[in-house]
Parts: C-alpha cells; structure tokens; sequence
C-alpha cells in the first residue's frame, strides 16, 4: 500500500476514470451507437451512460463515485445519463489540469453554489415551451414505428396523469379513466367485474361483519354489487362474504392495496376521497360498527384484471378530491430528488385526476431495451412540458454558454467555478459533433436538423456532473492497494 495526493493524484483518477468516460461519449449521439460486452456466452449491448458504467468501472474510488453517481441520475431523472458523465468529465479536467490557479477547491465549491441564479436565468433565456415531442422521442433512440403510439399516450395521460410503460403481445395504447391501483383479491371465486358498486373502504383489518350482517343481506336481496377494500378481511368478516358469494346471493369482491404501510394507507384514503365512502377507521373515530348505507362510495364500473383494480364513474365531493390532489402536488415538489417518493406522488396524483395509460410494448428480440427506451423518452416529454425545451445536439448548451461570458468577474473562485460550468457545457456539442464526424462523411451530406432536450433536465444534470467533479477534485489523498 501507499498514499498519493496532490497532481499524483489527480492523474491516477484520470487515468481511473478515462476507459469509462471516452466508453460513454463514443456512445452519445442519434446513431444509435453503444458499447458491446460479453456475459458468458451471451454478447450484449450497454446503451446509457450508467449501463456503460456498470461494465466498465472497476473498485477504484473514482470509479466506484462515478458510476454511483450515474446509477442514482438514472432513477431519479430517468434519462441523461451519457450527458452526464461527459459534462462531469470536462468540468473535472479543467478544475485539475496544470494551468489552472491555485484555488482551495471549497471556495470554488461556493462560486458554484452563488452562481446558480445566474445559471437559472440563462437556462430560462434559452427555454421555450413548444410542441417538440417527435424531436424528444427521437433524441431518446425510439424506434420510429413507436413514435406515434407514445405521442398518443402522452396526449392520453395529459399533463397530470401517468404512462406506464411494459412488454406485452402487441404494441397498443390503453387510456383508463377512473380510479386505478394495484391490488390482492382476498376471497376466493371474486367476481372480476360489476356494474353499479358500492364501496366499504377501511383503513383497518376488518375480523368481525357482525354489525354489518343486516347491510350485506340488503345488497344480497337487491342484486346490489358491494367492493371491500381494506388493509386485511379475515375471520368471521371473511367468511360472511365467501359463505354468501359462494350461495350466489351477493355480487362481492374483497381486495386490499398492492402497497403497505403508509403508502396502502394513501390509497386507501383516495379511494374513500374519489368514491365518496366514509373512510372506515377507529384513528379518525368511524369504526365499521358506526357504517351506515349512506357512508358507502359509489363507482359505475369496477374491474379486476391482472393484479390491477379499475373503477370508473367514482363520484366524489369534488372539494375533497381536490384537496387530494394538491396534497400530491406538494408531495411530488418536496420529494423532487427521491425518484421511488416522486413516483409514489405521481402515481397519487394521476389516480386522482383519473387519467392512467398503459402504453404496451410487443414482446421481441429487442422488447426490454425499447421500453426502457421508451421510458425515457416519456421523462423527456413530462420534463419538457413543465419547463420547455432548449436546441438539442449541445447547441442549448453552447448558448447558455456564451450567455455566461463574462461573469467571472475578478474573483479566483469565481473564474475557477464559470471555467469548469464552460467545460461542461460546450462538452456534449464537441462530442456529438465528433461522433457525427466519424459516422457521417461529408460526402453524404448535411448533419440533420438539431433535436430538442429539455430545459430542467439539461439544468438538473448539470448541477450532478459539477457536484460530482468538485467532489472528486476535493479528494486530497488515497491510500491505494497493490
């Protein structure tokens, strides 16, 4: 073992970090490059940055930050990755090569942070808000007979609703409306789908239908259909409901939430909310004891298929709902950095709002890179929509730039900081402009018209890749193993 600081150092990382980084911006581009590897006998394909990462970094400690920063941009911005590393790469070289002043890299750290509003403003100057989808979709590497049915989802989901995206026997849109979520029948034989439903929602285990016995016998006599969602049925409450549906004498389904613990409890309580059901809980002082006919919520349609709860015609105080709704809006603007909380809150918002899509991809050779593909293009289209798009193909990039010029004022910090933020930007353009160089002579003719990217996502990367360069720049030792 022994230690190295200092410009020892600095090119032990670059040189750590170096097969990784040229890996990645070689695959930066519409061309549809990617790495190659071998898994066993098996050749595959490695197309982001973060996939790139995963083979390529070793345990070397700036290798191991590099790709936990890529793996963690990946789950919470769902795209972007490749332009990451590339702009993280260049600001990190510029902070350490030989000619740049001597400046305590904590000082910097703080030029970056008071800089942002100028950052912000210039990223706003460039942004516009405009019907780019095709162009995002093709930014993503969609293959172009998809392009259509993500257009139609998107313009299915709206702004506030949800695409989900998955492998199935053909490419198809399906647009729910309703209340959606993810569910396990409790009873056996459940009818899998009613019209005219009422509900009994509880937020509690239900064991005992003794004072209820009376309701259920006037669903049973009226052909009425009853839906019981609860975090659990069992004992005698579970048995009154399987004895009268096996006798045929009650319409039933008993469910509880796919989900657990606080986030079962969301659903639960947005079910009561959208319905218009009294929400069975002894916390809030309603206990199944106390349910009267007139607490029931009511749904026109409730269907079951594969693991997932459809109702449709829910008719809710709208007051309520919308208290629901912006108690999720909230939810997903605090946890904007936590993408498995984000996406919990937006899925919230959109069975609220009742606008679910599945959009399908058909099973094939290549069916679980399109619609991880896929995916990403829809984080695109969501990002662009809220804070529009800037010119792809790194020329937003170079703008924003050029709009920067000049800031750095007399200040060492400052400069060493607008030096490293110019670095990162003008990187993506110089890359793809190389690649395109290398796939595409002049003989064939002109590079085609610039794609779009959007604006919060360009934004967001940026600050990871300047966060991850200055933390790797600020390593000022490493004992290394031999």
């Amino acid at each position: 073992m022994h230690m190295i600081a200092g410009q020892s150092l600095q090119e032990d990382m670059a040189e750590a970090i170096a097969p990784a980084l040229r890996a990645i911006a070689a695959s930066i581009g519409p061309d549809g490059r990617h790495v190659i590897y071998s898994n066993g006998e098996r050749v595959l394909a490695a197309r982001t940055g973060s996939e790139i990462a995963r083979r390529i970094c070793s345990d070397h400690f700036a290798e191991r930050l590099l790709k936990e920063a890529l793996v963690d941009a990946e789950r919470q911005f769902g795209d972007g990755t490749a332009r990451l590393a590339v702009m993280a790469g260049a600001a990190l070289a510029e902070r350490c090569h030989s000619g740049a002043p001597a400046v305590d890299n904590e000082r910097v750290i703080e030029a970056l942070a008071l800089l942002r509003p100028e950052l912000d403003a210039a990223f706003a100057a460039e942004a516009r808000i405009r019907d780019a989808g095709a162009e995002l979709i093709a930014a993503a590497g969609v293959d172009s007979a998809l392009v259509a049915l993500i257009l139609k989802a998107d313009a299915a989901a709206g702004a506030d609703g949800l695409v989900e995206v998955k492998e199935a026997g053909e490419n198809a849109v399906f647009a729910v409306d309703g209340f959606s979520f993810d569910a396990r029948l409790l009873s056996s034989g459940a009818i899998s789908a009613m019209d005219d439903v009422h509900l009994i929602v509880a937020n509690e285990v239900l064991s005992d239908f003794k004072t209820l016995a009376p309701v259920i016998e006037g669903f049973a006599t009226r052909g009425k259909a009853l839906v019981v969602v609860a975090r659990g049925i069992e004992g005698q409450a579970l048995q009154l409901l399987e004895r009268n549906q096996k006798a045929g004498v009650l319409k039933v389904a008993a469910l509880a939430p796919h989900d657990a613990g606080p986030r079962a409890v969301d659903i639960l309580e947005d079910l009561a909310a959208v319905s218009g059901a009294a929400l069975v809980c002894a916390h809030a002082g309603t206990s199944i004891e106390q349910l009267k006919p007139t607490m029931l919520g009511k749904a026109m349609q409730y269907r079951f298929a594969h693991g997932r709860v459809h109702l449709t015609g829910v008719n809710g105080a709208i007051e309520r709902i919308s208290m629901r709704i912006e108690a999720a809006e909230a939810e997903i603007r605090a946890k904007r950095y936590l993408p498995l909380d984000r996406e919990h809150a937006e899925r919230r918002r959109a069975r609220l709002v009742g606008r679910w899509v599945e959009l399908n991809i058909a099973r094939g050779f290549d069916s679980v890179t399109q619609v991880e593909t896929v995916r990403r293009a829809i984080v695109a289209l969501r990002a662009a929509r809220t804070d529009g798009v800037i010119t792809g193909g790194g020329h937003g990039l170079e703008s924003v730039a050029d709009r920067l010029k000049g800031t750095g004022r007399d200040d060492p910090a400052r400069r060493a900081a607008m030096a490293m933020i110019d670095a990162a930007l003008r990187s993506p353009g110089r890359c793809l402009r190389r690649n395109s160089a290398e796939t595409r002579p002049a003989a064939t003719g002109p590079m085609p018209a610039p794609v779009a990217d959007p604006a919060r996502l360009s934004r967001d990367l940026l600050d990871v890749a300047l966060s991850l360069a200055v933390r790797l720049a600020g390593i000022g030792g490493a004992v290394l193993r031999h």
